[in-house]
């Protein structure tokens, strides 16, 4: 815009306010259409054309077309799937071509999703969509030449930044699954403190627990969220423990570390898997099928079989397979002479020889040899002796440089303004709360 047109005369700028107008309402027309064509309840609001998904025809018989839908079936390759649905070949290989410029992953076909094409009187496709999850979809459409293009399209949700807080009742995850909060938060809170804090041996009644978190919400159900800020722990056994997310230039990305610099991460996590409940601690007890008293060598965590299983800390496999009274078992070997074992899996995901990272899945919780019921047995091998897994060294990983400490300091200080200004998700106890109960810490093995 030059000088002569900000000094045009007042019925020229009406004018122009009046197209503008006209403009305006005909895009938010445009995309009001779209969004009821498409049955779409997010509350995004799309003002170009990039940023409206493609629809499938509402009426397609009206228009000449005929529509085919179909579900992914258990061990169902997705062309059988097309085919089973009536697609023609020809059309399901058109359908399979494109998919592929999108890096459509068919092996992660999952029983359940769904796939609709319409297709026109030449036998040709005229649209197909194909929804992976309730926000994820992949489509093939038209565009005003005619010619087939494809997309993904992820629904827009709403996001806000808490701080997610509470005091312990009885764990931590009922405490923060109490307050309507999901598994996911959870998990992802455990990973940035779970080097440090056993979250089922250590926490007590009381404890306080701080999350700043970006929550991502579709029709007011929790769709997920953003990586964690900042996360805070201050506990009777524990102490405080806080960390902050800074990205320190490293290759596996941004890292969680203390106000000093110190790495939150550790050679080994304390738990392989999420918080759930521990039926047996190392150490001394009576066996539950030989009635023997008799040592126990490692953890005991009940588990729902399926249950995904991690390393605690990065390695190589060496042993996979069936390991008499532990059932399917995988072993792995570390740094420092430490071995783990992981027994009565259901299902085992890594070979032999295989390199695994630290929180890789690598199994699933199950029933297999000498078990009474769903769980995993886990314990440490120190230079080929069982070990208690507290005693396991577990020193950090890389600290922040003093070159790095001035950035990462002022990120913290930008996180801490940013956190006293959130909006506070706070769990109220239950009057059902148990009062003073302690946790398995209390045992001997604690």
């Amino acid at each position: 815009m030059n000088l002569p047109a900000l000094q045009s005369p007042k019925r020229k700028y009406t004018a122009a306010a009046s197209a503008g107008a006209l403009v305006v309402v005909v895009i938010v027309a445009v995309w009001l259409l779209s969004r009821t064509s498409a049955e779409s309840t997010s509350r995004f609001v799309a003002t170009d054309p990039a940023d409206i998904p493609p629809v499938l025809v509402a009426d397609p018989s009206a228009h000449g077309l005929v529509q085919y839908d179909g579900t992914v079936k258990p061990h169902m390759p997705f062309i059988s799937a097309m085919l089973a649905a009536g697609i023609a070949r020809p059309v399901a290989d058109t359908i399979q071509k494109h998919l592929e410029t999108l890096s459509f992953d068919f092996r992660m076909c999952r029983p359940g999703q769904t796939f609709t094409a319409q297709v026109d009187s030449a036998g040709a496709l005229h649209t197909f969509s194909y929804v992976s999850d309730r926000l994820h979809s992949y489509w093939i459409y038209r565009d005003s030449t005619g010619t087939l293009q494809a997309r993904t399209w992820e629904i827009p949700v709403e996001s806000e930044l808490l701080s997610i807080e509470g005091n312990v009742e009885t764990s931590v995850y009922q405490t923060i699954m109490a307050m309507g909060e999901t598994p996911q938060l959870v998990s992802d809170y455990v990973d940035v403190l779970g080097y440090d804090i056993d979250f089922i041996f250590d926490p007590r009644v009381g404890d306080r627990f701080r999350i700043l978190v970006e929550r991502r919400v579709l029709d007011g159900d929790i769709i997920g969220y953003g990586p964690i800020l900042a996360a805070e722990y201050e506990g009777e056994l524990t102490g405080r423990v806080i960390g902050y997310r800074f990205d320190a230039g490293e290759k596996d990305g941004p890292g969680y570390f203390a106000p000093d610099g110190e790495n939150l991460q550790k050679t080994f996590m304390r738990s392989p898997l999420s918080i759930l409940r521990v039926t047996s601690g190392y150490g001394m007890r009576t066996h539950p099928i030989s009635g023997q008293r008799k040592m126990h060598t490692g953890i005991d965590y009940a588990a729902p079989t399926g249950t995904p299983v991690w390393a605690v800390g990065s390695g190589t496999v060496v042993f996979t397979g069936w390991k008499g009274g532990y059932g399917k078992t995988i072993e792995i070997k570390h740094s420092g002479a430490v071995k783990t074992r992981y027994g009565h899996l259901s299902k085992i995901l890594v070979r032999k020889g295989q390199a695994v990272r630290q929180h890789q899945t690598i199994g699933a919780v199950g029933s297999t040899g000498y078990s009474t019921g769903p769980h995993l047995h886990f314990e440490y091998l120190v230079n080929g002796k069982f070990t208690q897994p507290r005693k396991v060294k577990n020193p950090s990983l890389k600290r922040l440089t003093e070159e790095q400490m001035p950035a990462f300091t002022g990120e913290m200080q930008r996180i801490d303004s940013v956190w006293t200004n959130t909006p506070r998700h706070i769990g109220r106890p239950r009057r059902n709360a148990i009062a003073g109960a302690r946790s398995p810490a209390s045992r001997a093995d604690a």
